[in-house]
Parts: structure tokens; sequence; C-alpha cells
């Protein structure tokens, strides 16, 4: 099975039903988004890694009982789920205007979503198949993260999980939903959960790392707030808000990542890290980053970060293998390999992270 032959077929057939006066802005929707450097590139060769659209498709290694058609509707409903997701983000942080065409495409790609996934597993009352909550709690933990990231406040790490958890709620029903459609008890499923959600957070992670920089200057980085929290307990000072605030801020699903602790890998979580996006070498970073820069790279908090991500993938790792998803299981140990030396690489020399990763961006760009 070729995941990126599918990925670029179905989303070609799902434009394809849309509106002629929709067809030229979805074809190049990904360039829009400021996901890919221009019109031309397939939403296949977006991402760096092909479970960020294509995780139904993957995992239906561990179902072989399931049919073709069916697994290809789980993929097509993730793949919109996750595109859809993005457009959202991107318009609801202002780094990209909301045109018509594009919330046009948006609610067409939310209803072919919603239809998919009802073809996937029809009659299943699951809230962890309702998009429908899924995109409620992704919206408010958009605004929530927003906010806190723009006032600085220092942030602990179970809120940060808490929050990634509920802003990427839709990464998870499709792939459930096809987990019902393979007669998958509730036990099954729930070990399907905590792998998908080691895999996204790991994936959250690394780009939280790799470009915090960057998302400091566009308003607010996890990485800084995370570091004051830490400068804070060195210091003495007071801790993250009590759990009862952490609830209220991140909704429910915060309080089940709260319970895993400040480096523990929670029970969801997802992301994704774009191509072609790369940290600028330390030497040109405005004046006004270097104070900051400073802080963060004194915390250890990008080592701690890294740390973290290499736990989601052995986690990822295990449980794939458990399921029975090999490939998944392979790609998590390859995850998890890198992320065990980019740690280790910048608990020596902080700042290692972001300067390999701009000399590899480099290289790309000059040696291509």
């Amino acid at each position: 099975m070729d995941e990126a032959l599918w990925v670029d077929e179905l989303y070609k057939a799902f434009w394809r039903t849309l509106p002629g006066m929709l067809h030229a802005e979805a074809q190049g929707l990904a360039h829009t988004l400021g996901l890919s450097p221009s019109r031309d590139v397939p939403w296949s060769a977006v991402f760096k890694n092909e479970i960020t659209l294509a995780a139904p498709a993957l995992l239906a290694e561990a179902m072989p009982g399931v049919k073709g058609s069916t697994v290809q509707d789980a993929l097509l409903a993730h793949l919109l789920a996750v595109i859809e997701a993005f457009g959202t983000d991107r318009i609801q942080d202002a780094q990209v205007r909301p045109t018509w065409q594009l919330e046009a495409i948006l609610a067409h790609a939310r209803r072919a979503r919603d239809e998919a996934l009802r073809r996937v597993a029809p009659d299943i009352d699951d809230p962890a198949i309702d998009f429908a909550l899924a995109d409620d709690a992704t919206l408010l933990a958009i605004e929530a993260e927003r906010s806190l990231l723009a006032s600085g406040e220092p942030v602990g790490f179970s809120r940060y999980y808490a929050l990634s958890l509920a802003k990427q709620s839709v990464g998870f029903p499709a792939s459930i939903a096809l987990a019902h459609a393979a007669g998958w008890t509730a036990a099954q499923r729930e070990v399907l959960a905590r792998l998908l959600s080691s895999v996204w957070l790991g994936l959250q992670l690394h780009d939280d790392v790799m470009d915090w920089q960057d998302d400091y200057q566009r308003g607010g980085a996890w990485a800084v707030v995370l570091a004051s929290e830490l400068r804070s307990r060195a210091h003495g000072e007071p801790d993250e808000p009590r759990a009862d605030e952490r609830d209220r801020a991140a909704g429910a699903h915060g309080r089940r990542a709260a319970a895993y602790g400040p480096f523990g890998t929670p029970p969801w979580g997802i992301a994704a890290t774009p191509k072609g996006r790369s940290e600028p070498p330390a030497s040109s970073a405005p004046s006004s980053l270097i104070p900051v820069r400073s802080m963060v790279l004194d915390s250890g908090v990008l080592g701690a970060m890294l740390d973290g991500e290499r736990r989601c993938f052995r986690a990822a790792r295990r449980r794939a293998a458990a399921l029975g998803a090999r490939r998944v299981a392979a790609w998590a140990e390859g995850k998890e390999t890198q992320a065990q030396e980019l740690a280790r690489c910048e608990a020596e020399s902080p700042g290692f992270a972001n300067r390999a990763h701009a000399l590899n961006a480099w290289a790309k760009a000059v040696l291509a």
C-alpha cells in the first residue's frame, strides 16, 4: 500500500467535488496555509512523516479484517480533519487571511470529513469519534494557548500537555472509528488512543523545540514559558496554577494529562512538523531575542523537551508492537533513537538542536 499515493488521490477526489470557483484555491491550499514553499507541492510531501496525514492507513496493518474501502474512508476523514485543523489554527493565529474561498474550502472539508467517518463506523455512539466535540475542544484550546503564550505566564509541563491534548483532539476520531470497524475491544481502543497520543505529542515536542524562536517572535513559544516555570521553581517562586485552575483552562482532558507529572507521557496529544520550516542560526537572532534565548538555554528546558520526545516515541514503539502495528513500531523506534541522541547533545551543548536544525535546512537549500 502506498499511503502517499492514497493521500494525494483522496485529496484530489475531494477538491474535485467542490464548486469550480474553489478548485484553484483548493489545489494550492498547503501553500496558502504556509505549509509548503509552492502550490505544486502535494499534501503527501508537506510533512516530514507519513503518519501525520495517513495514520489510519498505517494502523490498518493491525486490522487485517477491515475492507479496503473502509480504510480509505478512515484515511479521508483523518487527512481532511488534519488539514482543516491546520487551516483553522492558522486563521485563529492570524497567520493567514480568512478569505471567503479559504473558509468555504474548510467548511466543505468538515462536511466531507464527517460523511467519511459515518461510513467507517455507522451507528456507533462513542464520544471519542465525535468530530463536533473535537472541533469545540480544539477551538477552545487554541484560544487558551494564544492567551497564555501572549501573557508570558510561567507554565509547567502538565498544563502544556493538557492544552496540546485539547488543541489536537481532531487527530483521534478516524483511527478510533477504524478500530470500531475492526471489532476491537474497549481495552484495545484505549491502547490505540495512547499509541496515537505518544506519536502526536512526540512530534509536538520536537516541533516546539526546533521552532521556538520563530514561534516566540510570532507571539509566544512554549519553550519560553516552560523555561520561565523552571526558573521560578529554582528561585523558590510559586509553582504553576493548581490542578483546578489548569482544568478550567484545558477542559476535562486536562485532568487526565496533568496526572502524568512534569515530564511524563500523557494519554493524548497530536502535532506535526511541516517541511521547509527552519530555525535561524543563533547569530542572526534579533537583539531583542538574545536575553530570552539565554534564559531558555540556561534553563535546560530544550533538553527536557527532547527527552520527553524520546519517552513519547518509546511508549509509541511499545504500544504499536503490542497492537501488531509493525510499521508504526519501526518508525517510532527510529524517532526514539534520534530523539535520544538529540537530547544527549543538547544536554552537553545547549542550543545544539537548533544549530543542527538550522545547518540541515541551510544544507538542503544550498546543496539541493
